[in-house]
């Protein structure tokens, strides 16, 4: 068998989320996983769901701050042993090259403007629909 899991944790309100990000990660290294951090979220690997679970739940509890949204999400395969490299290796043969790709430009260099980031929660200007799903008229 093999459980694979995405984890992402966010603390909220905390200043420099790497070092936060970086005691979930090293909690990890007390349980018998594999694991691959992203720029996004960390892959990680475990023979059975129930040690994923227990690495899951030290990475949560490693996290410092008031508060900590922790996403995860489980694929459970019973019944045969794959790897997350086998995963992407098998991707990799149908796309014919390795599935990564690095940016050709920068925000600097291109001569798009840069966009202003919403808020939580403020409405899109650009969508003729409202935050309630009803067109504008």
């Amino acid at each position: 068998m093999t459980a694979i899991a995405r984890l992402e944790v966010v603390p909220v309100g905390e200043e420099r989320l790497s070092d936060s990000i970086a005691q979930a990660i090293s909690a990890l290294d007390g349980y018998d996983v594999g694991y691959e951090t992203t720029a996004t979220d960390t892959i990680i690997e475990a023979e059975t769901a129930d040690e994923l679970f227990d690495a899951l739940k030290a990475a949560h509890g490693a996290t410092p701050g008031g508060r900590v949204i922790t996403s995860v999400e489980i694929d459970d395969i019973r019944g045969r042993d794959q790897r997350v490299s086998d995963r992407v290796s098998s991707v990799e043969r149908a796309l014919g090259r390795p599935p990564r790709r690095q940016r050709t430009s920068t925000r600097e260099s291109s001569k798009q403007p840069a966009t202003t980031p919403r808020r939580y929660g403020q409405p899109r200007n650009q969508s003729p629909m409202t935050q309630t799903g009803r067109r504008r008229r």
